[in-house]
């Protein structure tokens, strides 16, 4: 959201009051300054006000999260371990997959030239057959040269399935560096979102903006800004409700977990885990 103009004074001090004297509507007992100041979660805070890029009056309170940068930095090591030890067991388990492939075309191989070997000697038998009936005029002969020729089909038709094993552990075979290729890529990308969501944050900040008019508040955005070292910033959303319903009841460094979205067992300084 950019701002047109900070008001430090006069009106805007009073827009500012009168976003604080407001009660917090999941908890009515609280205003939002009450709720929103002097918590152990914040290294500090501020309020302030400015003009929006459609001259609205937003009241913003800022709270800059203890040990929030360091706790994401911990949050990104952890991110990074898991992923690569997710990946590591993808590649195991391909290694295994490519050791027992590499086996399948000599099977398969033996498979068709048994296959083979058995069409020709039951077509050699068959055309035998053929022959002494069509020379002999048996009757009997010529049904078991026609029984002969079934067995020929049916052998036939294992030396096709034969060539089709073949061809599938071949396949299998050439495709499987392609698929390492592609886990290769997924773990690249997924360090590089990891790197663009967590890497270089040098400060973690809990926003809260509302639009006042004529002493009329309404919540207008809630959720974190990560500062990078580069000076840039990088927003996320995160729900009202959920987010004063927690910071009602938990204003420490357990609030500073939920609204960062980092697990209870991540510490600020702390190294991955082997899990």
């Amino acid at each position: 959201m950019a701002i047109l103009s900070l008001a430090l004074s006069g009106c805007g001090r009073s827009e500012i009051d009168t976003v604080k004297a407001t009660a917090v509507p999941q908890d009515a007992t609280h205003t939002y300054d009450t709720a929103l100041s002097n918590r152990s979660s914040c290294k500090k805070d501020e309020w302030h006000s400015f003009k929006d890029e459609t001259n609205r009056t937003v009241v913003e309170y800022r709270c800059e999260l203890k040990s929030g940068a360091a706790l994401l930095a911990a949050f990104r090591q952890q991110k990074i371990a898991d992923t690569q030890r997710d990946f590591q067991g993808f590649y195991h388990g391909l290694d295994q997959t490519t050791e027992q492939a590499s086996h399948n075309p000599e099977a398969a191989e033996k498979e068709l030239a048994d296959a083979q070997s058995k069409l020709a000697q039951l077509q050699s038998q068959t055309d035998t057959a053929k022959s002494n009936a069509t020379a002999s005029g048996d009757p009997g002969a010529l049904r078991q040269a026609m029984v002969n020729q079934d067995d020929v089909a049916a052998a036939q038709r294992a030396v096709e399935q034969a060539q089709q094993h073949l061809d599938d552990a071949k396949t299998t075979l050439t495709g499987l560096p392609q698929e390492r290729a592609r886990f290769e890529q997924q773990e690249k990308d997924a360090l590089a979102q990891i790197e663009k969501t967590y890497g270089g944050v040098t400060r973690a900040s809990e926003v809260f903006q509302w639009h006042v008019r004529d002493n009329e508040v309404v919540p207008a955005w809630v959720g974190v800004e990560l500062t990078k070292q580069d000076g840039s910033t990088v927003r996320q959303d995160r729900g009202w409700q959920q987010t004063l319903r927690d910071l009602l009841n938990h204003r420490g460094d357990d609030h500073v977990h939920a609204v960062l979205n980092v697990p209870d067992n991540i510490a600020a300084g702390q190294q991955p885990s082997a899990s």
